[in-house]
Parts: C-alpha cells; structure tokens; sequence
C-alpha cells in the first residue's frame, strides 16, 4: 500500500509561473505589475514571487559541508549546539570582566567576544599579561574560545593572548579562538594612518605565519565587513567588502611565504544582520558563495574555500528610545543568522545604543535569545534550513552577482584600502544612506518605538557607568615589534600603553544609527519641557465623530510623538465652535485638523480661519487633500517626517 506525499493536491492540474501571472495581472485590474515587485538598495528585484523556474539560473549551492560552501561549513551542526553563542564583554575593571565572563559560560554562552583597551574607556583595562591572566580567570580556554574584538593595539593584544596559552601548557593545535587583527578595517575606521600600513600587514603575516605553525584553528584577521553596513551601505557592498578584504590580506600572506590554503585559514569574516530576515539569508549565503570564488581564484583547495562567519546583530538598527523594542529587531536579526547558517552570533543587548555598558539583566535577555532559538526554534536540528528555497536561492544568487560586481570595481581601483583612502567607498556608501534615511523619513521603513507608536514619557532602561580608573603601572613598554618579540615582551612583563587617535587624513568609514535624526528630536523636545515645565503640544481639532476622524487623529498623534510633540483634544464635539473653545482652552499654539475628505470640503476652511483667530500660529490638516485655505501643512503616511516633526518643533517653540 501507498501513500500519496500530497493528498490534498491530488487531482488538481500543477500550477506555473504563467498562470500565477495571469491571475496577478486580473487582480491589477490593468495597474503595471511592477508595482508588486519589491528591491533592494542595490535595485535588485525580491518578488513578488520566487517559483522552481527561477532556480535554472542558480549555479548549484553543492551538499551542507562541501564546496562551495553556500550552505555551510558542517555536514551536519551540532545537535547541542549549532552555532556558537558568542557573548561581547567590555566591562572596564578587569574583575567586573571576569565575573561577567563567567556568568556568561555559566548562563549558556559557548564563546566570549573580549573588547580590550588599556585606559578602559572602550573595552577591559588590561595592559600586562597578569591582568589579562585575571580577565580570564576560571575559563577553561580549551572548551570556551576567546575572540579580541578588532581593536587598534591587538598585535600586542594578540601576543599577550597566545603568552597566556603557551603560559597555561594548552594544546594550540586544538584551541579555537581569534586574535582580531584588522589593520585595514581599523585605519579605514580611522581615516588615518596610510603610511604604517605597510608595517602593520607585516606584522599581520608575521602572526598568520607563527599560528599556522602552532595554533592552526585560530583565526588571526577578522575582516570586518559589517562597516559598511552599519555606515548605512547596502547587501552588495557587504559583500564586497568581505570580497576585497579578504583578497588583500591573502596577497599578503602568500607574499610572505604561506601557502593559500593557510593564507585562507587565517581568516574570519564579521557581517551583520539586521531586521529583515529573509534578507540577511540571501546575504550570508550570497557572501560565501563570493569568497568561495576568491579562494578558487588564488589557488585554495576545495576543502579550504569555506567562509567562517560570525554575525552581529546589527548596531546600525538599535535604538536609544523606548529599548524595549530592540528585543523584536534582534530576535529577527539573530533569526536570519541562524538560518543563514552563520558559524557564530553575537546579539547586542537591547541597550546597546544608551550610554553605559549593559547590565547582567540586559546580558541575559541577549544570550537566552540564541538559547530559545537553538533549543525551541529547532533551527539548527538541520544542516542548511533555508536551502532550496527558491526565495533565498534566487535572491542570494543575485545578490553575489551584485556584490562581485562592486568587488570587481574595488580591484580595478587598486584594491579595499585604495577605495577607502580615496574615499570612493565612503561616496557610495553615502549613497545608499541617503536612500535608507529617506526611507525613514517617509515612513517607507519604520523604527517601532521611535518613528512609529513612540510611547511618550517612557523610563529608560538601566546601564552601567564606565567610571573605572585603572591603577598607576610601572612597567616597561610592549613594543610593536616582530610578533614572536611581542610574545617574549608580554610574558616578561610589558604593558601595552593606549594610542592617540591621529588626525584624520580622509573620510572614515563612519558608524551610523537610523534613529539619530529622531531621537535628537525627542531629545530637543525633552529639553523644552525641563525648561518650561510642560512638554511642547499640539491640538488634534475633530470634525465629526469618532469614526469619522479617528484614524487620522491617531495618525496624526503617532506623528507629532516621534518628535515630543504631545496631541491633545482628540474627541468628538458637537460644533466647529465648540472645537475652537477647546484649542482656546487648551494653550497649544499648533492645531492639526482630523476628519474625512468630505468633512475638510465642507467644513476646514471655515475651522482654520476660525482657530487663527483663536490663537493658533499653525494649522495643519491630517491627510492629503486639495489645498484648504488657511492651512500651513499637510501630514499623511507619506509626508517626510523629519520635515514635519521640525516643522511641529518652530510652531510648538521648541526650536525658534
């Protein structure tokens, strides 16, 4: 006996591509079917709809563990832990540091993400290898590894961390971890230092070769290739950059005498993930599907054309206003890692764009996230969850084709840091932001919270101050030095000093958050009120009842709060008189007009002209209708809303 696989779609004929498109083009009722077509940045189609067909022009995507490892590095993940939950820690005191990090491995972190810096103003203050020895007391180093966040002073941070190894009697053959060296995406960052650069990926090959030797599974550089993500970039200069980067340092190492499947091992890659999880698939495997190619290109085995990712959620998504909702953005980030088969995740806690260092509480909601994904989700109980989709199939087949086609300008310029000190990078970057906050601003894209149902009056979340002042240390200088020097210096008792910050020589590549043009809003809104004592405010005057106006009242009380702005007065009265009495009452100087099209036709004139005389310095109408004599400015769902929230502040006085 047997059973059909699809009972349900028995007896119907099978559907194609033409017929769904018969069916769309009825439904359109004669409107261009471009209009279901939704694109990227980068103008590349994703939809409406992604059928078998399209898989024709996919080059194969190969078996999970196999080259070119589109669908990951494992065969088959591990049935406990499928990816690795790589927790960040900062906290300046290095004993705050270690309590952090052990209550992180405790509460299910698998890998710690340490951030160093030797005045504790951006990350642990550890400058000796006794205080990095008191960092990382209690780890067991072989089963949680310890990845250096890219930072300036990691050659020494590096060498101080491979002291530590040595010093412990470790197996380095078998211990995972890496060492963060980037000295391309720290200059980039910098928009300095163009001359040492040479110098700097000298000691770079100097540290690929001394742990190809005896630390085989660390990764030495990490290419940082969410910059130009989190400075506002699209998918396909991600990509690129991941591309480029990577093509650098391994002209590097190979100069200096590694062989390429080394030269490739050396490496890891840092992407983002943001909100659009479906997106950030396409993107992961589209960006080892790139490097794949690279590899191939300089003479890799096939075994060593993999990417090792690890993503962060992204940082350029975070708000600083009403934090809660960080908690929806990264769980969807953290959810399109997972299953893009990233090989580790970091997720930012939900404070990560507020002053301060996060609490354990804010610690803890971050790494429970990757917990319930990998434990509740089943997620990783597969290799490949997203393979043959035919959505992220496509989409990642396009989005490679796009991101090598930036990556092959990058190289007609002279490679990643020529673009960057040229500042070509930066100018597309720029580009590609300036779409992304138009999208914001005209309410295309949407920051729960903050640009769309701000609650007003929230109490913020608690951080941690970073007020610790490391101890006066005498002790000689960790030289920049050959690295295998750097290791004798460290164990002997150097100390690593901090770094001025040079001058810029061009335009960095600069770190940005969506919400900053609103949240400065709120902030000037906030001060209005501190100094006057009651928050800037407007007047919703109704026309009609409740149904009539209250979809643009709640419109347009939505809009006025992501600027600080409270709406008042949005209730059904019995005249245009009583209205007027009531904006009167109120003391508002800026009234919004709420009802239907047929109620402005009739009555809005009259109102306007009415709560002039009242009083009003401003009257707007919610919605889009003709011009109305005596009205100031329209808002409507596709009003920008950075001009109408300044617009609200000189009428409320809040900016004069």
């Amino acid at each position: 006996m047997t059973e059909a696989i699809r009972p349900m779609a028995e007896g119907f004929p099978p559907a194609d591509d033409a017929e769904w498109r018969a069916l769309a083009d009825e439904a359109l009722k004669g409107a261009d079917f471009d209009r279901l077509v939704r694109r990227t940045v980068d103008g590349i189609a994703r939809g409406p709809l992604f059928a078998r067909g399209d898989l024709a022009d996919v080059e194969a995507a190969g078996a999970p563990g196999a080259a070119p490892f589109v669908r990951g590095l494992a065969a088959e993940r591990d049935a406990h832990l499928p990816w690795g939950i790589r927790q960040a820690v900062d906290d300046p005191d290095p004993a705050d540091a270690n309590a952090a990090i052990l209550d992180e491995l405790h509460g299910g972190a698998s890998e710690i993400e340490l951030r160093l810096d030797p005045a504790g103003e951006d990350g642990v203050a550890v400058r000796t290898l006794d205080e990095l020895k008191r960092t990382l007391d209690g780890v067991l180093l072989d089963l949680a590894p310890v990845h250096l966040a890219p930072a300036r002073l990691n050659p020494q941070y590096g060498a101080m961390l491979l002291a530590l190894f040595e010093d412990a009697g470790l197996d380095g053959t078998n211990l995972h971890g890496g060492l963060g060296l980037s000295p391309i995406g720290r200059k980039s960052r910098l928009g300095g230092g163009a001359e040492k650069l040479p110098d700097r990926l000298k000691r770079t090959a100097e540290a690929a070769a001394y742990c190809a030797e005896t630390f085989p599974r660390l990764g030495v550089v990490d290419i940082t290739a969410g910059a130009p993500h989190e400075a506002g970039g699209s998918e396909a200069q991600e990509i690129a950059f991941c591309a480029a980067g990577g093509a650098s340092y391994m002209r590097v190492f190979l100069d200096h005498g590694l062989s390429p499947d080394q030269a490739a091992n050396a490496l890891v890659f840092s992407l983002s993930a943001d909100a659009d999880i479906h997106l950030t698939i396409a993107k992961l495997r589209a960006a080892r599907r790139v490097w794949a190619r690279v590899t191939e290109s300089f003479g890799c085995s096939p075994a060593a054309r993999g990417m090792r990712v690890h993503v962060h959620t992204s940082a350029r998504m975070m708000t600083a206003r009403d934090p809660w909702t960080n908690l929806i953005r990264v769980s969807c980030a953290a959810l399109g890692a997972a299953a893009g088969g990233a090989d580790s995740i970091t997720v930012r806690p939900l404070t990560h764009a507020r002053p301060g260092r996060p609490t354990s509480f804010a610690r803890r909601l971050a790494r429970n996230l990757q917990i319930l994904l990998a434990e509740e989700s089943h997620i990783g109980k597969v290799a490949d969850p997203a393979g043959g989709g035919y959505l992220h199939e496509t989409l990642g087949a396009r989005l490679a084709e796009a991101g090598w086609g930036v990556f092959q300008e990058i190289e007609r310029r002279g490679g990643l840091f020529e673009t960057v000190k040229a500042g070509w990078l930066q100018a597309e970057i720029a580009k590609v932001r300036a779409q992304r906050e138009t999208a914001y601003a005209e309410g295309r894209e949407s920051l729960i919270g903050l640009s769309q149902y701000p609650v007003l009056g929230a109490e913020p979340i608690e951080t941690l101050p970073r007020d610790y002042a490391p101890p006066a240390l005498d002790a000689p200088e960790l030289e920049p030095q050959p690295f295998a020097g750097k290791i004798a210096a460290a164990r002997s008792g150097a100390q690593i000093r901090p770094l001025s910050t040079p001058e810029p020589e061009w335009e960095p590549v600069a770190f940005m958050r969506f919400a900053e043009p609103f949240e400065a809003l709120r902030d000037a809104a906030d001060a209005f009120a501190e100094k006057t004592g009651a928050r800037p405010r407007a007047f919703l005057a109704t026309l009609g009842g409740l149904a009539d106006f209250n979809a643009r009242a709640t419109f347009a009380e939505n809009r006025l709060a992501a600027g600080g702005v409270e709406a008042t007065g949005a209730e059904a009265r019995e005249s245009v008189e009583a209205t007027v009495k009531a904006f009167a009452d109120s003391g508002a100087q800026l009234a919004v007009i709420c009802g239907t099209d047929a109620a402005y036709e009739a009555d809005a004139a009259d109102l306007a002209k009415a709560l002039r005389a009242a009083g009003a310095d401003a009257v707007w109408v919610a919605g889009k209708p003709a011009d109305i004599a005596g009205v100031d400015h329209y808002i409507h769902m596709r009003s920008n809303a950075l001009d109408d929230l300044a617009r609200a502040h000189a009428a409320t006085g809040v900016k004069a």
